[in-house]
């Protein structure tokens, strides 16, 4: 038998709940192992009663399975909470619900382009393996304790995350802010085109006005404002938002293949209705 020490009833409380619900699932093992909570919600006992090898390594598989589901379930939220208020020094109820969804999805692996070494897989692995020691070498153990000291090098492990989550939130602020001032900019600035031509798929990319004349780069240095030169790091032949935004076109037809997600979803963002996707190659290119 071990039995699992809780300071807060309604974590022992919730703990017997899912222990009782997840065991009810596996018909076998209702016969192995039983539960039991004290009347002052304190403590779960769990009595493992078959000794042979095979069914008692699946009675303490389980049970610790289940102990890690439990776990992430109630507290990985709460922790990563903790880590991005008393580490990184985020109070907005916003911001931290939204840095910590982040972290969530990059450790379950949602975002690909961001490296983590390590995921949900990992994390449940390593809980598991450390609920499957205590339960196999223990009588007792309190979940405070073992949450607070056998769990280290995995709060380390959240706190990477989190910190991978901030840089991307910010980033995405950065990005936000950009696209408004655009909006903004194209609001108040007159068109100087009615319609501008770009192509994507050029290397570098090609614009084009209304005749057909390609602007050259000396033309789209006169042009270019200060105000919206988000993308000043870049070389003149690089740069496409910042000229277009300069030149305020009434319409903008874009050109291009599958590979500009991300530069299409700015420009959409940006130009909004003013936007047209051509599904053919503009003229000059066919």
């Amino acid at each position: 038998m071990v039995t699992i020490e809780f300071e807060v009833s309604q974590q022992c409380r919730n703990c017997h709940e899912q222990l009782t619900t997840s065991l009810c699932t596996f018909d076998k093992l209702n016969e192995d192992i039983s539960l039991s909570k004290n009347d002052d919600d304190t403590c779960v006992s769990i009595t493992f009663h078959n000794h042979n090898e095979e069914r008692l390594s699946l009675a303490f598989s389980t049970v610790s399975a289940v102990m890690t589901n439990f776990t992430l379930k109630h507290y990985l939220t709460s922790w990563l909470e903790t880590v991005v208020r008393d580490r990184f020094y985020f109070q907005g109820t916003e911001e931290v619900e939204d840095i910590v969804a982040l972290t969530r999805e990059i450790i379950s692996g949602e975002h690909e382009d961001l490296h983590l070494d390590f995921g949900m897989n990992e994390l449940q692995r390593e809980l598991y393996l450390l609920f499957r020691g205590m339960i196999e070498e223990t009588e007792s153990f309190s979940f405070e304790s073992f949450l607070q000291f056998r769990l280290r090098n995995m709060k380390k492990d959240l706190t990477e995350a989190v910190e991978i989550a901030i840089d991307e939130y910010k980033m995405e602020q950065d990005y936000q802010l950009m696209v408004e001032s655009c909006r903004q900019y194209l609001v108040q600035k007159p068109p100087l085109y009615s319609e501008v031509h770009v192509v994507l798929n050029d290397t570098p990319v090609s614009m084009y006005d209304t005749d057909g004349e390609r602007f050259t780069l000396p033309h789209i240095l006169r042009m270019l404002d200060d105000e919206v030169a988000f993308d000043g790091s870049l070389p003149v032949s690089e740069r496409i938002i910042s000229p277009l935004v300069s030149m305020a076109p009434e319409r903008v037809y874009l050109y291009s293949d599958e590979g500009q997600a991300n530069i299409l979803r700015t420009l959409l963002a940006i130009f909004q209705e003013r936007i047209c996707i051509c599904e053919e190659p503009y003229p000059e290119h066919e």
